[in-house]
């Protein structure tokens, strides 16, 4: 690198500015003794113009590719910072809560008990109590659309009620099942116990079930620890006490069995089963866990691309699960459509009005909406950042009731019973870990390895730049602007002494 001194006037090229001259300097100075490949090509005095500009375009284009590659990772890092790593294929499973278990009959309503409590009722003019328990199929109509119901059989209904002062709650508290007509007998960890120990009347979207280990409004969690293997499950021996049940009318021979997480509201989001009778039936769960690092609750929403419990507040669930939130978003739908919801997800959380029997033909004419089919009435359901699965196998054998047994949990066991296992078939699960795909120290990682790979850059080759284009370039400039000025001084000095030799010179003439 040249010095004040030995800048010289023929150094200079005097037809571009001082600034332009310095910078050119700079540039031959830089590509001459830089650490990024190829530029000293670009500036070597044995070749010529033509392997100077080939050797320049050959630098230009890696640093383009430099620059898209390290796009791409930083586009990687933004889009898609988390993945799912295998935490533990071997925690325990006493470790979990046991899985909700709900059961809900199939039939909504115990008819023996409707038709008494029926009887004590006054009737409508012109209805008979065969024509009132002909219409309870009418209930359907808050749940599914399979049919139109006829507006006569509905005022039917809605008159039934207004004589005899009855809400709809009320009506339906005297029509459903009790756990202890469809429960006859439980064991829990091999211990034969009383099934209103374990399971509670619970809401479910197909109308009251029995629920175990099942956290939700009105209901005492039990909190009950899962253990490993069959004999540490549940077992439950399933039986109607109704003598009007008829599986031939209903279309119906056994119960529903509802798995899900232990916040979320029994519905069709569960794992769903079906469980007939006079089959004893091995249901055996795979528990799954997913939860989240440190670093990745740490991330925005956006980022994370979920969210945890207590960021998406709904306004009819008290606790945030997926499904859930679908179930919100059907009774935000009913409410906009027909201005109510229906009976089973009253928990006393809003003011809006329960559906009634008048309310039906508008829930099932916009049963499509209200459920979410079209596109319009989706509501924003964000993931759940950590939750559980359950993977359920299902088992099936004919009940033997002559089996010589010593349990006696087998003990007077009937012909249309169903018996039901449930029961976690291992000691331990799997934990999932949502986390990082990549930090920061990740990203400038891969960042530097973009530009060595094409240009041979690192961070002190930054550095070298930002040193060249500010020091040094500074320096050039300033001798630059000195050399300038030595010439002209000296030029001036040259042309004074010039023109007084040429007056002399005239004088003597």
């Amino acid at each position: 690198m040249a010095h004040d001194e030995d800048l010289e006037p023929e150094q200079i090229d005097f037809k571009v500015s001082s600034f332009r001259g310095s910078l050119r300097r700079t540039w031959h100075d830089f590509c001459a003794t830089s650490s990024i490949h190829g530029l000293k090509y670009t500036r070597e005095e044995d070749t010529n113009r033509i392997v100077h500009f080939i050797w320049l375009l050959i630098s230009l284009v890696m640093f383009i590719c430099a620059i898209v590659m390290a796009q791409t990772f930083y586009a990687d890092y933004r889009s898609n910072p988390t993945r799912m790593n295998v935490e533990s294929d071997h925690t325990p499973v006493n470790y979990l809560y046991f899985p909700p278990i709900t059961i809900c009959p199939d039939v909504l309503f115990n008819m023996q008990k409707s038709q008494a409590f029926l009887q004590t009722l006054q009737l409508p003019q012109g209805t008979e109590l065969l024509d009132i328990q002909r219409h309870l199929h009418i209930f359907y109509g808050f749940m599914v659309d399979d049919e139109r119901y006829a507006n006569q059989d509905i005022e039917d209904m809605e008159t039934l009620l207004a004589i005899n002062n009855l809400t709809l709650q009320e009506f339906v508290q005297h029509l459903r099942w009790d756990c202890d007509e469809i429960l006859h007998r439980c064991r829990y960890r091999g211990q034969i116990v009383n099934c209103s120990q374990l399971f509670q009347l619970s809401k479910t979207f197909f109308g009251h079930c029995c629920s175990f280990n099942l956290r939700q409004n009105g209901l005492n969690f039990t909190g009950q620890r899962a253990a490993g293997g069959l004999d540490y499950g549940l077992s439950v021996i399933v039986r109607y006490k109704d003598a009007k049940y008829d599986p031939v009318q209903s279309y119906s021979y056994g119960v529903k069995l509802l798995i899900q997480e232990t916040d979320a509201f029994p519905s069709a989001h569960s794992v769903s089963k079906f469980i007939s009778f006079n089959t004893e039936v091995f249901a055996t769960l795979r528990p799954q866990e997913t939860f989240c690092s440190n670093a990745v609750k740490a991330l925005t929403i956006k980022e994370r691309n979920c969210v945890f419990r207590q960021e998406f507040p709904l306004r009819y669930f008290s606790d945030y699960v997926y499904p859930n939130c679908e179930l919100n978003c059907r009774v935000t739908n009913m409410v906009k459509f027909c201005g109510c919801y229906t009976y089973f997800f009253d928990f006393n959380r809003t003011h809006e009005r329960i559906c009634s029997f008048r309310d039906i033909p508008c829930l099932v004419d916009n049963f499509a909406n209200i459920i979410t089919r079209r596109r319009s009435t989706q509501c924003p359901c964000p993931l759940t950042c950590e939750y559980f699965d359950y993977d359920v196998q299902i088992s099936n054998f004919p009940l033997q009731l002559n089996m010589p047994v010593m349990d006696p949990f087998y003990s007077d066991i009937a012909k249309n019973d169903g018996i039901v296992h449930i029961f976690i078939n291992s000691q331990v699960y799997r934990r999932v870990r949502h986390d990082l795909l990549s930090n920061m120290v990740t990203l400038v990682s891969n960042l530097g390895s973009a530009f060595s790979l094409f240009v041979g850059m690192s961070m002190l080759s930054v550095v070298e730049i930002i040193y060249y284009f500010s020091i040094i370039l500074r320096k050039n400039y300033m001798q630059e602007c000195q050399a300038r000025r030595r010439y002209f001084q000296k030029r001036s000095k040259f042309e004074n002494q010039m023109s007084i030799f040429t007056i002399h010179k005239t004088q003597s003439e």
